[in-house]
């Protein structure tokens, strides 16, 4: 008999245990499950805590744990492993295909996620946009007024008409695109990119770019400061610093709309509750309430309509600014980034 007792109470032990892993216990008493959701930090993380995981904690009783920043190697070492600790993460749009091409995602589920309104380049098998960013003409205001300064990015290359050093982001997406622009490509003829032409076009302002960026946060930096005068630079890095004083604007005319977007690891633990959770964040209310925190624009258009005029223009939605904008080919760099790269590496350490 107590030989019975004992497995009993053992195999009642696992049952809590098992339970414990993926709960919680809040100060009622009751249990409820834990999500670990995995973003890049920083300004934006904590705009979605408010935005977005507070309201679906407070919703479903849930506990939303926040890992940052994304790890594209990690989550690739978890799933080929098997060992997935992830359930719902942020990834850059074009990398999210690759890791889909890869077999490395879940399929989501288009039954409770609401994809209508959404940018038709944002949705994939596995993927959902979760926020809209431009990389676009940034200018420090001391030297260049709101009607004096480069409105295109062929004029950004004018160092005589709008003399000073400029800033490029150290990255061939979105750099040799804007190079492109430079050289008089119109913006359906972008793709597939014409390295040479853009590498060509590059070798024309080299010598003006005295800083080439690797972090958001350069930009606006070396701009209030005059280390440069312009820069190719992220629309919600600029007005941050804006906002904070700094004497930098923004110019959205040909600017480059980037995205990042939800995925689910293969194999994720709480894989039903992530479905759920994205359904959530890519509510129109939820999106809108995130760009009213940090100046990113929402990829649900739906979300548009809640937020105000002011509030467009801040984030380059505004009607008058998506007319010359242009959507960056996820398709086209997750099919090429690694090869591109290796070129553009290689043309920045040429002399």
């Amino acid at each position: 008999m107590r030989r019975v007792l004992s497995v009993s109470f053992f195999l009642i032990f696992l049952f809590l245990t098992a339970c414990s892993d993926n709960a919680t216990t809040n100060q009622s008493g009751t249990s409820s499950k834990e999500l670990v959701v995995v973003d890049y930090g920083g300004a934006m993380s904590e705009a979605q805590q408010k935005s977005k995981y507070e309201p679906f904690e407070k919703e479903n009783d849930v506990k939303v744990t926040i890992v940052s920043p994304t790890d594209v190697g990690k989550l690739k070492a978890m799933v080929e492993g098997g060992n997935v600790e992830w359930d719902a993460v942020v990834a850059d749009s074009d990398i999210a295909l690759r890791l889909e091409r890869e077999g490395l995602l879940e399929d989501l589920d288009y039954d409770i996620i609401d994809q209508s309104g959404f940018m038709s380049e944002l949705v994939t098998t596995s993927s959902i946009g979760n926020e809209l960013y431009f990389t676009n003409i940034a200018y420090n205001t001391d030297v260049f007024d709101e009607d004096n300064h480069p409105k295109t990015w062929k004029e950004f290359w004018d160092t005589e008409k709008f003399p000073g050093a400029r800033s490029l982001h150290k990255s061939p997406m979105g750099t040799l695109e804007i190079a492109l622009l430079a050289d008089g490509v119109s913006p359906d003829e972008l793709y597939p990119l014409d390295l040479e032409r853009a590498f060509k076009s590059l070798d024309k302002i080299k010598s003006e770019v005295t800083i080439w960026w690797d972090a958001g946060a350069q930009p606006p930096q070396s701009l209030a400061t005059k280390e440069v005068v312009l820069a190719a630079a992220w629309n919600g890095r600029i007005s941050a610093a804006q906002s904070g004083g700094a004497h930098i604007a923004n110019e959205f005319n040909e600017a480059l709309a980037m995205a990042d977007s939800w995925i689910i690891p293969k194999g994720a633990p709480n894989k039903e509750l992530a479905q759920k959770f994205i359904a959530f964040v890519s509510l129109p209310e939820q999106q809108a309430e995130y760009s009213k925190l940090i100046d990113y624009a929402p990829p649900n258009e739906k979300a548009l309509d809640l937020l105000p005029e002011e509030l467009k223009e801040n984030i380059g939605r505004s009607s008058k600014d998506a007319e010359n904008q242009i959507t960056v080919n996820i398709e086209y760099w997750a099919e090429n980034f690694e090869e591109v790269n290796e070129k553009f590496n290689n043309w920045l350490l040429s002399n």
